[in-house]
């Protein structure tokens, strides 16, 4: 019936590495930036980050498998 295409969620190489924080994407990026600007606890982005990438991951997986499935 639909036909969606998510190929814009593939993942992008690494791009750059900071000072102690390595940044996958863009969204990373901006949570850094984010956490600087308004003096947010480290560790609160921290977990942001690991949740995220857990997320993409688990997503990716799900689109490899009905891929396969087709």
């Amino acid at each position: 019936m639909f036909n969606f295409n998510f190929n814009w969620f593939k993942k992008a190489p690494p791009e750059e590495e900071a000072i102690g924080h390595e940044y996958i994407d863009q969204i990373e990026r901006a949570l850094w930036d984010i956490k600087e600007e308004y003096d947010l606890p480290t560790e609160e982005i921290d977990i942001i980050v690991q949740s995220k990438r857990k997320n993409f991951d688990f997503l990716h997986e799900a689109m490899d498998k009905r891929d396969k499935s087709k």
